[in-house]
């Protein structure tokens, strides 16, 4: 009888003790967790804040007031510096990078599916952009004859207001999107 009256309250503690330390573990894993989405949320918050504000800078350079008319004089200085040597050529400066979002491009998936789209089209457009800017400024472009050299000067310019477009877009979607998406 007397081994029977231990095992009674030695088995009750055991199971309290389990259970004690399963709510201890189930507490600690729910407070990890808050923290785990605080710190998430605080990054995602992050990446959106760096990315509009990168792709609110580059609005300015790829909107024209004048397109048409921006390409009509270029083309008329193209047309009259034909016979120069070296022809007339168009400036066509380096683009920048993009250092916010070559910072985060490794982990785009944490920002929402509906910010993730129109962000990579805008920077596949800059990329674009960037690409054949550098063709421009090589000597192929310059040797090339005054017509062929107006359309691409005049597809440069239409890729870059379509990149206005397309950094718009993104600047809309990057504000819109909630947070704890």
């Amino acid at each position: 009888m007397y081994g029977s009256t231990l095992i009674g309250p030695a088995l009750v503690a055991a199971v309290i003790a389990a259970l004690v330390t399963m709510i201890g573990w189930y507490v600690a894993y729910q407070r990890e967790r808050r923290l785990d989405n605080g710190r998430r949320a605080e990054r995602i918050r992050d990446c959106k804040i760096a990315l509009r504000a990168e792709i609110s800078c580059h609005v300015p350079r790829w909107i024209m007031q004048d397109e048409t008319g921006h390409v009509e004089e270029m083309a008329k200085q193209i047309i009259a510096g034909t016979g120069d040597t070296p022809p007339f050529t168009p400036f066509v400066p380096k683009e920048t990078a993009n250092p916010a979002f070559e910072a985060i491009v490794s982990e785009i998936q944490i920002l929402p599916g509906d910010v993730i789209e129109p962000v990579i089209r805008y920077y596949q457009q800059v990329d674009v952009i960037a690409q054949l800017a550098e063709d421009m400024r090589g000597e192929r472009y310059a040797a090339l004859e005054a017509e062929r050299k107006i359309d691409v000067y005049r597809d440069f310019i239409e890729l870059r207001s379509e990149a206005g477009r397309l950094a718009i877009d993104a600047i809309d979607a990057l504000e819109q999107s909630s947070d704890d998406k």
